[in-house]
């Protein structure tokens, strides 16, 4: 399996970042690309069909189907993760897990959502792909993603389709919130409160279900966002810092570092290539 590009778009509003990544297209034959929404209000165009957007709902086109995405950005902007692949005909596994994809239909394959630590499996697979010498991993990683989207039996004839909608429960109620004061100094004990939940018991929840607590998945939110944003403008570090809800751009610069593996100056070169300060 070979990637043959991943990108990471944050808040797609207009200009050119929509004209080029909103586009009605296709890839070539042989190309399968998966779309992973984190964010956002607007539809994604698959030949004649159109499906809602929604956080944590997953997207895979397959070689030759025309896609474009529509976002509604004066309502809440889109931000997404677009994995472009090809897979080897000649490798067992490949074959074993396109095999798979093409036994689901229409439903299945698109009307997905996954859970929501999977997100940073997928952050992190875009990181490998940019670090030089680490392909063969994120290959790896993508293979096991795709079984485990993929790779559970099919619905029998007649059966209902379980409602995977994220925002079902106390969890997803939690991820909710936490989006959209992405830019907030969000207190857990106050979440909490709003979840009609004890502290305690929302964090026992929270890392029951993501592996983490839910302070620790709102910081990962916010290093998300920033790192897009050190990509994609030319705000200094202590603009970005500032924008997200950190103390200064030290506390900033220490939890980017911790989360991404580099500081946020070495991740703006490494990633765009612009070393502002």
């Amino acid at each position: 399996m070979r990637i043959k590009d991943v990108v990471h778009v944050y808040k797609l509003e207009g200009g050119d970042k929509l004209a080029w990544h909103g586009r009605y297209h296709t890839h070539d034959p042989g190309d399968y690309e998966v779309h992973l929404f984190l964010e956002g209000n607007g539809l994604f165009l698959l030949n004649r069909s159109k499906f809602i957007i929604q956080g944590n709902r997953l997207f895979l086109t397959k070689p030759r189907e025309f896609h474009s995405i529509l976002p509604d950005a004066v309502r809440r902007p889109i931000s997404y993760y677009a994995i472009l692949f090809e897979p080897d005909p000649a490798a067992v596994q490949d074959r074993e897990i396109i095999a798979l994809i093409e036994t689901r239909d229409l439903v299945t394959r698109r009307n997905t959502f996954i859970e929501g630590r999977e997100r940073f499996l997928v952050e992190e697979l875009y990181h490998l792909t940019r670090d030089a010498g680490r392909e063969r991993a994120a290959e790896y990683l993508l293979l096991s993603l795709l079984y485990r989207w993929y790779g559970g039996p099919l619905p029998q004839s007649g059966e209902i389709i379980p409602d995977r909608n994220p925002r079902v429960d106390h969890t997803e109620r939690a991820l909710a919130l936490m989006e959209k004061s992405i830019r907030e100094k969000l207190d857990m004990g106050s979440l909490a409160k709003r979840l009609n939940l004890s502290e305690e018991h929302f964090i026992r929840l929270f890392h029951k279900k993501l592996g983490m607590s839910p302070f620790q998945y709102f910081i990962r939110l916010k290093i998300e966002a920033a790192s897009a944003y050190l990509v994609d403008t030319n705000l200094t570090i202590a603009s970005v810092a500032e924008h997200f809800g950190f103390e200064n751009p030290f506390h900033f610069s220490r939890v980017f570092k911790k989360c991404t593996g580099l500081s946020p100056y070495h991740y703006r070169g490494t990633f765009s290539g612009m070393g502002v300060e």
